[in-house]
C-alpha cells in the first residue's frame, strides 16, 4: 500500500488557487425581480425591528409645553438681558406648536436675575422647538424593582384625551396621602426631601452677582449687597464681581441682601412665565468662593434666615467649620450647634474655598469645599405641619455675610431657590389642609414649573377611555408610557442670516433627572 492511500487526518490540506476572472467575462447579475424582493424584505425586517423597538424600548417625544420649566423646555424663545448679560428662556404668551410654529412674543419678559422689565421685538425673537426626549419603556413594563418611583420624571396619557401625551415629574405613589403645605411636598405626614440628584436641576437663579447689572440701567442704582455699617468701608466692590474686605481691627462687618431693589426677589418669580406669584419662597442656598488675601487669624460667616430660625455656617481661618441655629425670637439665647468639623489644613492665602449655605425641605446643610459638608438632622430642625397649615410663610428669607479679621476676596456670589408648589384658583386637592390619598394602581403628579403647569391638582376633565372607577388627579398605571431619560436633541442654533436652525445645541443635551 502505497503512502497516497492513506489518508492523514493531520495532513496540511492542499491549498486552492481561484483562477483570475477573463476581462471579457460575460457579468452575471440576479433577476430585478429577486434584487427587489429582498430589498423589500431588508426594508420590512428594519422597520419591524423599528416597530418593536419603539413600541416596547425606546420612544421619541417632543415636549410642548412649558410645565417643566426650566429643567425642560418646550416651544420657546431665548433672551439675553442687556442690562446684566443674563441668558434665559421664556415661554410664548399663548400657546405654540412643540416645533416653535405659531410663537406669538410676549409683549413683556422680565429677567429673573436683575429683574429688568424688557419688551422684546418680535423680529428679533427667533422661536425654539422643545426638547427632543427619548423615553424608556422597559423598565416600567417589567414592574418589581423597575417600578415608577418618586420623583422621576414620566410621560404618560393625559387623563382627558389619550391621544395627548404629557411630562411632570411623579410626586405620589399608591396607597401614600399628599399635601402640598407652604410650597414643600408632604408625604404622609412627613416631609419629602429630593434626591441630590433631582435638587441639582430644580435650582433656580434669584440673582448672581458675577452678573451685576450695568448702573446705567433702571434696576441697577443700588448694590444687591449693601453694608450694615454704612460709615465703614471694610467692604467694597458690592456693585462689582468681587467683594472684598479688608481688616482693620477685629470689629466684625456685615453686610446683607437687599431684597428691596427689585419687587419680586425672594418671591416665587419665573423668567419663563415672565411673573411672580407674589408668594415667598421657602427654599434657597447661599453660594460664593472665598480666598484670603493675607495670613491673619479671624473668622468668616454667612447667614440665612428663614423664620422664625436663623442659620449661621462659620468658618475660621484655623479650618474649623460650624452650623448653627437660632432663635429669631430669643435673640439673647444661645445658638443650637447642629454639626461641627475640622478642613485638613487652615485657609491659606490664595487658596479659594468654595462655601455654600441652604435650606431645602427643612434640611439645612453648610458645605465648605469638598471636604466639610454639614447638615442638620430631624431630630434637631424638622417641620411642625400644625403650624405650617395654620400659619405659612409670610415674610421673605433673610441672607448677610459677615467677616472679622481677614483680608479677604468673594467671588462668584449667588443666591439659587428651589422650586416652590404653589397654590392657584384651580387647585382642587393635595392643598394644606385637604390631604389626597392615592388607591391602589394610582400616581400624582407635579410640574417643576408649578405656577403654570397643568398637573394632578387641577385636572377635572376625564377622558371616555379610563374606566368609571377613575378618579380625576391621579395617574393610572397603564396609563404611563415610561419614563423620561435622555434629552437627544434639544432646541437649535440659528445660523447665517436667514436665521435658519440648523445646528443642534450640543451643549444642552443630557440625561433626564
Amino acid at each position: 500500500m502505497s503512502d497516497s492511500d492513506v489518508s492523514n487526518p493531520f495532513a496540511r490540506p492542499a491549498t486552492h488557487t481561484t483562477p483570475p476572472v477573463p476581462a471579457d467575462a460575460p457579468y452575471y447579475d440576479l433577476p430585478r425581480a429577486i434584487r427587489i424582493i429582498e430589498t423589500t424584505q431588508t426594508v420590512i425586517t428594519a422597520l419591524i425591528f423599528a416597530f418593536i423597538f419603539r413600541a416596547f424600548l425606546v420612544e421619541p417625544f417632543i415636549i410642548p409645553t412649558g410645565s417643566m420649566a426650566h429643567a425642560l423646555l418646550g416651544a420657546h424663545a431665548t433672551c439675553v438681558c442687556p442690562a446684566c448679560g443674563w441668558q434665559f428662556d421664556f415661554a410664548p404668551y399663548a400657546m405654540a406648536e412643540p416645533t416653535g410654529h405659531g410663537f406669538v412674543t410676549p409683549d413683556e419678559i422680565i429677567c429673573p436675575n436683575c429683574q429688568l422689565r424688557i419688551k422684546p421685538d418680535p423680529t428679533e425673537i427667533y422661536p425654539e422647538a422643545g426638547d427632543r426626549i427619548l423615553v424608556h419603556k422597559w423598565g416600567y413594563a417589567l414592574g418589581g424593582p423597575f417600578k415608577p418611583r418618586r420623583w422621576e420624571v414620566i410621560v404618560f396619557r393625559d387623563p382627558a384625551n389619550p391621544d395627548q401625551h404629557y411630562i411632570k415629574r411623579l410626586v405620589g405613589l399608591p396607597g401614600e396621602t399628599l399635601e402640598i403645605i407652604d410650597g414643600d411636598l408632604f408625604v404622609d405626614g412627613h416631609i419629602a426631601r429630593k434626591p441630590p440628584a433631582v435638587q441639582r436641576v430644580m435650582w433656580m437663579i434669584v440673582f448672581d452677582q458675577d452678573r451685576f447689572p450695568r448702573p446705567d440701567q433702571a434696576t441697577g442704582r443700588l448694590p444687591r449687597w449693601i453694608a450694615i455699617e454704612p460709615l465703614t468701608d471694610a467692604w467694597t466692590g458690592l456693585q462689582t464681581r468681587a467683594l472684598s474686605h479688608r481688616a482693620t481691627t477685629d470689629t466684625p462687618h456685615t453686610i446683607f441682601f437687599n431684597p428691596d431693589t427689585g419687587r419680586d426677589y425672594l418671591l416665587d418669580l419665573s423668567g419663563y412665565n415672565a411673573r411672580s406669584t407674589g408668594v415667598f419662597i421657602g427654599d434657597a442656598r447661599l453660594v460664593g468662593e472665598i480666598t484670603l488675601d493675607a495670613d491673619r487669624a479671624g473668622h468668616f460667616q454667612c447667614e440665612l434666615v428663614r423664620p422664625p430660625y436663623r442659620f449661621v455656617g462659620a468658618l475660621t481661618q484655623a479650618g474649623v467649620a460650624t452650623l448653627r441655629m437660632f432663635d429669631i425670637a430669643n435673640p439673647d439665647a444661645p445658638g443650637v450647634l447642629l454639626a461641627e468639623s475640622q478642613l485638613r489644613h487652615p485657609l491659606r492665602a490664595g487658596c479659594p474655598l468654595a462655601i455654600e449655605l441652604s435650606h431645602v425641605d427643612f434640611r439645612v446643610g453648610f458645605r465648605v469645599g469638598n471636604e466639610i459638608e454639614l447638615t442638620s438632622t430631624d431630630a434637631q430642625y424638622s417641620p411642625d405641619v400644625a403650624t405650617l397649615r395654620s400659619a405659612p410663610g409670610q415674610r421673605p428669607l433673610g441672607f448677610t455675610i459677615t467677616a472679622a479679621g481677614l483680608d479677604l476676596t468673594l467671588r462668584h456670589l449667588r443666591i439659587d431657590r428651589d422650586v416652590h408648589y404653589t397654590r392657584s384658583p384651580h387647585t382642587r386637592r393635595a392643598d394644606v389642609g385637604r390631604p389626597f390619598t392615592l388607591e391602589a394602581d394610582e400616581y400624582f403628579v407635579l410640574g417643576d414649573n408649578s405656577s403654570d403647569s397643568h398637573d394632578s391638582r387641577e385636572w377635572s376633565v376625564v377622558g371616555p377611555h379610563l374606566p368609571p372607577s377613575y378618579r380625576p388627579g391621579t395617574v393610572r398605571a397603564n396609563q404611563i408610557v415610561g419614563e423620561a431619560a435622555f434629552v437627544y436633541l434639544p432646541a437649535l442654533l440659528p445660523v447665517g442670516s436667514s436665521h435658519t436652525w440648523v445646528v443642534p445645541d450640543l451643549g444642552r443635551v443630557r440625561f433626564v433627572r
